[in-house]
């Protein structure tokens, strides 16, 4: 049976067969949302932008769902902390109205343009997977200093909106692209 969410990925299949099934999809996307809150709260308390491990994450989803579940799963996400579940990292100021909004904007299209470059084979070997993680994480990381800009202005923006990132979020994504080539060897 086919479902709107369904799409040949290969953390669907790890657990259970490929047969795709509502009740399978709908449990892969709470997995994927609880494991994207926590590493929301796993941070370093930077100004303007903490250092947490969502980016790492939502390229990680995204590889290891595929593009149509993974997109789910960060829609899924982002409208529960809409609505006001503690799933961001900073919960007490409403963040995608503010300085880092533009983070958040981008975890979308990030995780369906890794789960789409997994789905297209870059997934298979660490050094392909680690070049689609970063195109990913480029991705987050345009939305967010576009936003940040607006704030802080561009020179600023890029100043703590990015460059703090430059040495942690590669290794991030290196340790995502030493696990995603197992799930697709399954």
């Amino acid at each position: 049976m086919n479902h709107i969410l369904s799409l040949n990925s290969p953390l669907q299949s790890i657990f259970w067969s490929k047969t795709n099934t509502l009740p399978k999809q709908i449990l892969l996307i709470v997995a994927g949302v609880m494991l994207l809150a926590l590493s929301a709260h796993i941070s370093i308390p930077l100004q303007p932008v903490p250092l947490t491990f969502q980016s790492a994450t939502v390229v990680f989803v995204g590889m290891a769902y595929g593009a149509r579940l993974g997109a789910f799963t960060l829609t899924t996400y982002l409208i529960a902390g809409l609505i006001g579940l503690p799933v961001f990292a900073d919960t007490e100021s409403h963040l995608v109205f503010g300085p880092t909004a533009g983070y958040l904007i981008g975890f979308l299209p990030a995780a369906a343009l890794s789960g789409y470059l997994a789905q297209k084979g870059w997934a298979r070997t660490i050094i392909r997977s680690f070049i689609a993680s970063c195109l990913g994480a480029s991705v987050i990381f345009l939305c967010g200093v576009t936003v940040l800009s607006q704030f802080v202005g561009l020179h600023q923006a890029i100043a703590f909106g990015l460059m703090p990132f430059i040495i942690t979020e590669p290794m991030k994504l290196f340790t995502t692209s030493l696990i995603v080539p197992k799930l697709w060897k399954k």
